[in-house]
C-alpha cells in the first residue's frame, strides 16, 4: 500500500511538473515575435539617471567605438525608453535592460520597482553581490532581457564597471546566436567538404560563399554582391617557430604579399593601413590564439577595409594557422558584416576538433 501512495505522489507531482511546463509553453506561444535591428539595445531606466553619472557608466560599456573598424561605430546603437512610456510595441524589442536603483522617488523610477519584488528588494538592500539577472523570452519569443537593479546609483556604477566585459558578452554572445540561426539555414557543403578534403580544417560558410584561391596550405573564400564584400582566408604552415605570435601582422604581410594578389594585376597586393591595430591574447575552442583587429588597404590605395584574425597552433597537426576575415563595404557600416565574419571564423575546426565532428 505505501509503494502504491508513493506511486500515486509521483504521478501528482509529475502532472503537476508537465502542466507547469505545457503553460509556460502556452503562453510563450501567445508572445508576439521580438522585433527591430540587430545591434540595436533598448534601455529602459530613469531619463534623469540615463542623462547622469549612472546612464554614462553604462553607455562607457555598450556605445564605446568598437576598435578596428574604419569609423566610429559603438559596440551596441542604444536608445533610452522612458518607463512611462513603455507600450506593447516597445516591449516587443530583441534586447532589452532595465536599470534599477532602489534610490529615487520619481514615477519612473517607481514604475521600474513595479518589475522587483519585495523579497527581491529586500535582498538587493543587503546582499551587494546581486547586480544582474537575465530573462529570455519575457514579452516577445527570441528577446533577451538584462536587468540591472543596485540599492543607489552609485553601488551599481561600481558593478557596472567591475563586469563591463561581461554585461557587453552577454549581447554579443546573444547577437552572434542570432545571427547562426540566420545565416546557416543553407550552407555551402560542397565548398566545406573541399577545405577538409585538401587541407584538413572545416568551415562552416553560408550560403553565396565561392572559392576564389586554393594552393597548397592557403585557400580564400568569398561573397560578392553589390553592396558588400565579405571574405575568409586561412593559411598553414608546419609549427617551427613562435615568431607568428611575437608579430602577427608581419606574418600577415607575409601571406598577403604571396597569396592575396590581383589576377590581372600582380603588383597591386592587399597590405596595412598604416594606422595602429589591437591585438590581445585570447582562447580560441581551447587554443591559446593572438587576435588582432585592424584595417587593410590595395597598395594602390583602391580599396580598404577592416579584418580580424586569429594566429593558433593546432597540436594534433603540429601546424601553426593565420585565420583571417575581412570585409569591403565602401560607404556603408561595417559592424554587423564584421560580427557575420566573426561568427564565420568561430566556426573553424583541425586535427583532433575536426575528427570529433
Amino acid at each position: 500500500m505505501k509503494l502504491y501512495n508513493s506511486f500515486l505522489l509521483a504521478l501528482a507531482f509529475l502532472l503537476m511538473l508537465s502542466c507547469g511546463v505545457e503553460n509556460k509553453e502556452t503562453k510563450k506561444s501567445y508572445l508576439p515575435v521580438a522585433r527591430g535591428k540587430a545591434g540595436v539595445i533598448l534601455i529602459v531606466m530613469d531619463t534623469g539617471k540615463y542623462n547622469a553619472d549612472l546612464g554614462l557608466a553604462l553607455r562607457k560599456v555598450l556605445a564605446e567605438p568598437i576598435i578596428g573598424l574604419p569609423q566610429p561605430e559603438p559596440y551596441f546603437t542604444i536608445q533610452n525608453i522612458n518607463p512611462l512610456k513603455l507600450n506593447k510595441l516597445l516591449k516587443a524589442a530583441k534586447n532589452m535592460i532595465f536599470v534599477t536603483t532602489l534610490d529615487g522617488g520619481t514615477r519612473q523610477n517607481q514604475e521600474l520597482l513595479k518589475y522587483i519584488t519585495n523579497d527581491s528588494k529586500k535582498r538587493i538592500n543587503t546582499d551587494t553581490s546581486l547586480y544582474m539577472l537575465s530573462k529570455q523570452d519575457d514579452f516577445a519569443r527570441g528577446q533577451q532581457v538584462l536587468h540591472l537593479f543596485g540599492k543607489d546609483d552609485e553601488s551599481l556604477i561600481k558593478k557596472i564597471k567591475q563586469n563591463r566585459s561581461k554585461i557587453l558578452n552577454y549581447f554579443n554572445q546573444t547577437e552572434k546566436k542570432r545571427l547562426v540561426k540566420k545565416m546557416y539555414r543553407v550552407e555551402e557543403t560542397n565548398l566545406a567538404n573541399v577545405l577538409i578534403k585538401d587541407h584538413e580544417f572545416s568551415l562552416r560558410l553560408p550560403l553565396g560563399f565561392e572559392l576564389a584561391k586554393n594552393t597548397k596550405n592557403f585557400a580564400w573564400m568569398r561573397v560578392l554582391d553589390d553592396r558588400i564584400e565579405k571574405n575568409v582566408f586561412v593559411y598553414h604552415e608546419p609549427y617551427t617557430s613562435q615568431e607568428p605570435f611575437e608579430d602577427p601582422l608581419a606574418f600577415r604581410e607575409k601571406i598577403t604579399r604571396k597569396f592575396m594578389t590581383d589576377s590581372q594585376k600582380p603588383d597591386i597586393i592587399m597590405t596595412l593601413q598604416d594606422v595602429p591595430s589591437s591585438t590581445s591574447e585570447i582562447n580560441l575552442s581551447g587554443k591559446y590564439a593572438k587576435q588582432t583587429r585592424g584595417l587593410w588597404k590595395l597598395s594602390d590605395i583602391s580599396g580598404g577595409g577592416p579584418f580580424l584574425s586569429y594566429v593558433f597552433v593546432d597540436e594534433s597537426q603540429k601546424r601553426i594557422y593565420y585565420l583571417e576575415g575581412y570585409v569591403y563595404a565602401p560607404s556603408k557600416n561595417k559592424r554587423e558584416p564584421m560580427r557575420e565574419i566573426s561568427v564565420i571564423l568561430d566556426t573553424f575546426k583541425s586535427g583532433d576538433d575536426l575528427k570529433a565532428l
